[in-house]
């Protein structure tokens, strides 16, 4: 190849190509400045009164089986006449503080999106933490800023990121699915970092709000979102029947004797399950532990009653009155655990009825919460927020 073919690959802004040497452990490429580019003052755009003169090495692309390339370029301080700061301006093409230029760290951190970061340091002869430093300085570099405008839904949940129950509050755009935020936490001041960011139009703009029933957003939300409803996920409130009705079969259990405990072994994910779901063996199963025991049988008919509530109620003031049947129902039964669960729907009526207006759940942010986990899981574990944030942001995007 010709040393004037190889110097096309090196076109930096105010320098010009010295020399280029090729050596068995690498490329060294000589850079001089180009008089006719004069330095400017990053901040102003003025030229900078040049006070001296030295030069500065960054890594480059690798070139054929040559791993290392360094690019020596000239570096002139100067102070800018105008605001008087003293500075060093680089060509765009180098980073303004990594011994790297953008293109580099652009490939590099295109493969850590892809493999995991010991394997990307093993190919460009680098170490781990810098292939991070790198991929986040470029998603932050070429990542849009959140689009906040004409918000309608919102997906709030908090996701386990380390060991130790170590715990993020993950934001969603429920209708794009695009991250919005991530902050470090689960309780409410881990949410307002995020709403003080909107504008008052903004707020107004949001109808709804997903949460699970456990989390402690609501007093923020009322508070800074008085327009917005709290719509609490239909599937978080089947999950939390579904443990009322495993206390129930783990109780009936205890007291069974030893042909009735023969029955109720194994039967959790049977009572579980939607009938629609189970093959022919486990309707009969099922059959069988019903007619058996009649608490078991009863739970199981308030929870397909409470499932069919979501299946064929048009309108929230239809669901109200069929849960609140519903509720009279669980009470008339007896069961404990059932009861508890129906006072604390009755409780949060007005929030778990939201979704029959909205017909909204938090389905998108349990699934961008497995992708998250799958991240972390791959990385060996995750220690730097904005770098996850950063990392599940791009990902999202991709999927809109």
């Amino acid at each position: 190849m010709k040393s004037l073919n190889l110097k096309a690959l090196y076109e930096f802004t105010g320098c010009v190509v010295d020399k280029i040497l090729v050596e068995m452990i690498g490329v060294q490429v000589k850079m001089r400045r180009d008089r006719r580019c004069k330095p400017r003052c990053p901040g102003c755009e003025v030229v900078l009164d040049e006070v001296r003169e030295g030069e500065i090495c960054v890594f480059d692309l690798p070139v054929a089986d040559k791993t290392a390339v360094w690019v020596t370029l000239p570096a002139v301080q100067g102070r800018c006449p105008r605001c008087g700061e003293l500075s060093t301006p680089r060509p765009p093409e180098v980073h303004p503080t990594r011994n790297a230029t953008w293109r580099l760290m652009r490939l590099v951190a295109a493969w850590a999106s892809v493999c995991p970061a010991s394997d990307v340091a093993s190919m460009f002869e680098i170490g781990a933490s810098t292939v991070r430093r790198y991929e986040t300085d470029v998603l932050e570099a070429d990542l849009p800023e959140p689009d906040l405008d004409g918000l309608e839904v919102l997906l709030v949940d908090e996701k386990s990121v380390r060991k130790g129950h170590g715990y993020v509050t993950v934001v969603l755009n429920g209708r794009t699915g695009e991250l919005l935020h991530m902050a470090e936490g689960k309780k409410k001041e881990s949410l307002e970092s995020f709403l003080a960011t909107l504008t008052r139009e903004q707020k107004d703009s949001i109808r709804a709000v997903c949460i699970d029933r456990n989390g402690a957003y609501r007093s923020v939300l009322a508070e800074q979102l008085p327009k917005a409803e709290i719509v609490h996920d239909r599937f978080h409130i089947m999950a939390n029947l579904n443990s009322a009705i495993d206390e129930v079969r783990r109780s009936e259990w205890r007291s069974a004797k030893a042909e009735g405990k023969k029955v109720i072994k194994g039967s959790r994910y049977l009572l579980m399950m939607n009938r629609e779901n189970l093959d022919e063996s486990g309707r009969d199963r099922l059959l069988e532990i019903t007619r058996l025991n009649e608490k078991l049988s009863m739970a199981y008919i308030l929870k397909e009653d409470f499932r069919a509530i979501y299946t064929h109620s048009p309108s929230v003031r239809s669901a109200r009155a069929r849960m609140r049947r519903w509720h009279d129902a669980v009470l008339a039964s007896g069961i404990e655990p059932m009861i508890r669960f129906a006072r604390g729907v009755m409780r949060d009526l007005k929030e778990v009825t939201a979704y029959f207006k909205h017909r909204v759940t938090s389905g998108r942010i349990e699934a961008f919460n497995n992708q998250i986990a799958r991240l972390i899981h791959r990385a060996c574990g995750m220690t730097n927020l904005k770098h996850l944030f950063l990392k599940m942001r791009a990902q999202s995007l991709k999927q809109i």
